[in-house]
C-alpha cells in the first residue's frame, strides 16, 4: 500500500519537476540571420525601439504584435551570432555588454509580445516563471533571461552600475527603454546619459529631505552601488543627495510598461 503511494508520490514530483524546469519554455525560434560586415549590427533593434518607445519609455507591444518581422529578424541575428561563437566579432567588454544588454531587452520584447494580454510580467507565468523558464536562443546556447542578467552580463560589465537600470524587466519599475540599441563605441557615453536619467526620474529616486527614496533595484543590487546607493546617487548628482543621511527603498512594480491594445 505505502510502496503505491510513494511510487505516486515520486510520480508526482517528477512531473512537476519537469513541468517547471528552467527554460522549458520555448521562447521565439526565429530563422537565423547570418552577420555581415566585421562586426555586429544592431540597427535593427534601434528601428524597432524608434517604432515601439513611446517619450516616457514604455511599450506599444500591441505595434510589435502587428508587425513582427523586423524584432523576428533581430532575434535572428542574436540566435545566428554570440560572443561565444563568433569572438572575432567583439573585441572589446563594451562589444560584448552592447551584445548581453539588447539581448536581454529584445528577448523581454518579444517575451511580452507573445504572451499579451498581460498587465503583469511577474505574474505571466507561475512564479516570475517568465524570467527562468523561457528559454531564448544565443547563438548556440538556450538561455533564460535570468541566466542572462546573473551570468553573461554579469560577467562584462565590469564597474558599471547603470547596467542594472539597462536591462528593462518589461515592468514599470524599470528606468525605461530608450530609442537606441546600446553599442560598443558608445556604451560609456549611454550609461553616462542612462545614470542622468535615472536620478532625474522620481519613479526611482525621490528626494526627501534627510531621506532619499530609492528603487528596490538599488537594494537588489547594492554590491554594484559601492554597497551604499547614496554615495552612487551623490556621485551621480552631488546636489540631489545634498541633505540626504540614509535611503529607504520603494516597492518595485512588476505591472506591464505598456500596453497590449
Amino acid at each position: 500500500m505505502w510502496t503505491k503511494w510513494l511510487v505516486l508520490l515520486a510520480a508526482i514530483v517528477l512531473a512537476v519537476t519537469f513541468w517547471f524546469r528552467p527554460k522549458g519554455i520555448d521562447g521565439p525560434r526565429p530563422e537565423p540571420v547570418a552577420a555581415s560586415g566585421k562586426g555586429f549590427e544592431h540597427s535593427g533593434l534601434t528601428a524597432v525601439l524608434e517604432a515601439v518607445v513611446r517619450p516616457d519609455g514604455s511599450v506599444d507591444y500591441a505595434a510589435l504584435g502587428r508587425d513582427r518581422v523586423p524584432l523576428d529578424r533581430y532575434l535572428g541575428q542574436l540566435r545566428a551570432t554570440s560572443p561565444k561563437n563568433a569572438p572575432h566579432r567583439f573585441k572589446t567588454r563594451e562589444d560584448r555588454l552592447a551584445y548581453y544588454l539588447n539581448a536581454y531587452n529584445a528577448f523581454m520584447l518579444s517575451a511580452v509580445r507573445d504572451r499579451c494580454p498581460v498587465s503583469n510580467v511577474n505574474l505571466a507565468y507561475k512564479f516570475g516563471g517568465l524570467f527562468w523558464r523561457v528559454g531564448f536562443l544565443l547563438g548556440d546556447d538556450v538561455v533564460s533571461l535570468s541566466q542572462l542578467e546573473a551570468e553573461l552580463i554579469s560577467e562584462v560589465k565590469g564597474g558599471d552600475a547603470e547596467v542594472r537600470f539597462a536591462v528593462v524587466k518589461g515592468a514599470k519599475g524599470s528606468a525605461g527603454l530608450g530609442k537606441a540599441a546600446f553599442e560598443g563605441p558608445t556604451l560609456r557615453a549611454q550609461l553616462d546619459a542612462l545614470a542622468q536619467r535615472v536620478v532625474r526620474n522620481p519613479d526611482l529616486v525621490q528626494p526627501a529631505g534627510a531621506v532619499l527614496k530609492l528603487s528596490k533595484i538599488f537594494e537588489w543590487y547594492k554590491t554594484d552601488f559601492m554597497l551604499d546607493p547614496l554615495k552612487w546617487v551623490t556621485k551621480v548628482a552631488p546636489d540631489l543627495a545634498a541633505d540626504a543621511k540614509t535611503v529607504e527603498y520603494m516597492p518595485f512594480d512588476w505591472s506591464l510598461n505598456g500596453t497590449c491594445q
